[in-house]
């Protein structure tokens, strides 16, 4: 049997996280078999919202606190807990559609893929900024000339697995490595994603965007060091 879950990594969104389960609550009844948030960390009252908004909604969940160590180390942490045969990453700062889940997972229930990847439209009202999706571009270009796949918004959040997968990722790479490192061990393991559009709002900094220019130097070296390493399983 086909179940979902959606693992929620957490670090100082008191500005959303009350909305953000609001939003969840009203996903189609059925949808979504398990919730984990996990706080990395956060020093604002995200965890008191969080816990006081859990209060007014009727769907299972499992709250995890860790020190902060950023996504894939919370995400990491989440993959031990959940009991779905699929799970979707979720990020609690509203910048994607929660609606969307169901969309991606329509996917799955429809059997057309195991592995579903959002993508965005970097449009007027939607980019953060030029230089942004233009940068968001070129990862997801170079990320098809390194694995020869092609991958529109290799960086999305939205990134729907087999909890299995997600359980046996090496997790070698830190905060926003995880978005690569799932369709990296995915590339050696001969498994493609199939992509559905999803719906994004971007926040400001003064909202706390993070992303900056030296986590993608990151990511590009990370592609790299994985594709001299690495070779396809047989």
């Amino acid at each position: 049997m086909k179940t979902l879950a959606v693992l929620i990594p957490i670090f100082n969104e008191e500005r959303t996280i009350s909305e953000l389960v609001a939003q969840l609550s009203m996903l189609p009844k059925g949808t979504v078999d398990q919730y984990v948030f996990v706080d990395d960390g956060s020093t604002d009252s995200s965890v008191m919202l969080l816990n006081q908004a859990l209060t007014e909604v009727n769907f299972p969940h499992l709250l995890l606190k860790k020190e902060n160590g950023g996504k894939a180390s919370s995400v990491r942490e989440g993959a031990i807990h959940l009991t779905t045969s699929h799970v979707v990453i979720l990020d609690s700062d509203l910048e994607l559609a929660t609606s969307d889940i169901a969309r991606l997972w329509a996917v799955v229930q429809d059997g057309k893929s195991d592995f579903v990847f959002g993508y965005r439209k970097f449009l007027a009202h939607s980019s953060f900024t030029w230089r942004y999706s233009r940068g968001n571009q070129i990862l997801s270009n170079l990320y098809g000339l390194f694995f020869n796949e092609v991958i529109t918004d290799i960086m999305c959040g939205y990134k729907l697995i087999p909890t299995s997968s997600l359980q046996q990722l090496p997790y070698k790479y830190n905060k926003f490595g995880i978005e690569i490192e799932i369709p990296m061990n995915m590339w050696k393991n001969h498994q493609r994603a199939y992509e559905v559009e999803v719906s994004y709002k971007a926040r400001s900094r003064a909202e706390g965007k993070s992303i900056s220019v030296s986590d993608a130097v990151r990511v590009i070296l990370s592609m790299v060091v994985f594709r001299l390493s690495n070779k396809r399983s047989k």
